[in-house]
């Protein structure tokens, strides 16, 4: 589904943020990437999502990410941001789930059948026509991963998703993510999410892929986690 080889990322003022880092992740699995804040969690998504380009190569489906085929990979690889006021910015839910169809030009049917599919995965058919800005944290993020389905990829990318939200909404998003038929890739300092969801976990410290392996094990691993600010 996706193999990252050598990936290199500096920011203008001179701080590596990726250094060589090299993955697989096959189809069908749910990875978490761990690591303390600063690790370059978020700046791998971005890179991952081609919003930021990175030294090293990207491959989704065997096909180089690159400004040719960003588009067409765009819509196979999701993101879905921290916050959802990233992604949440129309009028009403309907009209942002129903965005990024309509970028992509489908007709009116088909945009309509997207965006209602999407509403259905998330739960949130009866929110359609609600304003964004009047829902709760945990519904917003549920309508935000909608905007990404509505695409239909084969992999989601999630940056922190349960990040603000409260025990029962928080309850609510594992459950979500539980039913979801794509490839994840979850960046999250959340091991309890971790352990439920993602049976392969990745850690990232500094930049670099310092642990790779069976969440199990990698979270009996108490120096290991210390050591990477994870305990």
């Amino acid at each position: 589904m996706l193999e990252v080889h050598n990936l290199t990322y500096t920011y203008p003022d001179g701080r590596l943020a990726l250094n060589g880092v090299s993955l697989r992740i096959w189809p069908g699995e749910r990875v978490a990437l761990t690591g303390p804040n600063g690790a370059g969690k978020s700046t791998l998504l971005l890179a991952l999502a081609g919003i930021l380009h990175a030294e090293g190569s990207i491959l989704v489906e065997g096909i180089p990410l690159s400004h040719a085929s960003l588009p067409r990979l765009r819509a196979r690889l999701g993101l879905v941001f921290q916050s959802p006021e990233d992604q949440l910015f129309s009028p009403t839910v309907f009209e942002d789930v129903a965005y990024a169809p309509l970028y992509q030009g489908l007709t009116p049917a088909e945009i309509t059948a997207r965006a209602s599919e999407a509403l259905a995965a998330v739960g949130m058919q009866a929110f359609a026509a609600r304003m964004p800005h009047h829902l709760s944290m945990g519904e917003k993020k549920r309508v935000a991963i909608a905007t990404v389905l509505a695409m239909r990829p084969a992999m989601l990318l999630f940056d922190e998703p349960s990040a603000g939200l409260d025990p029962r909404a928080r309850r609510e998003l594992i459950h979500l993510l539980e039913q979801l038929p794509q490839t994840l890739l979850i960046a999250t300092h959340d091991l309890n999410l971790v352990q439920h969801i993602c049976p392969r976990m990745l850690i990232l410290d500094e930049g670099r892929l310092v642990a790779d392996g069976k969440t199990e094990h990698l979270l009996a691993d108490e120096g290991l986690l210390v050591a990477h600010g994870l305990a």
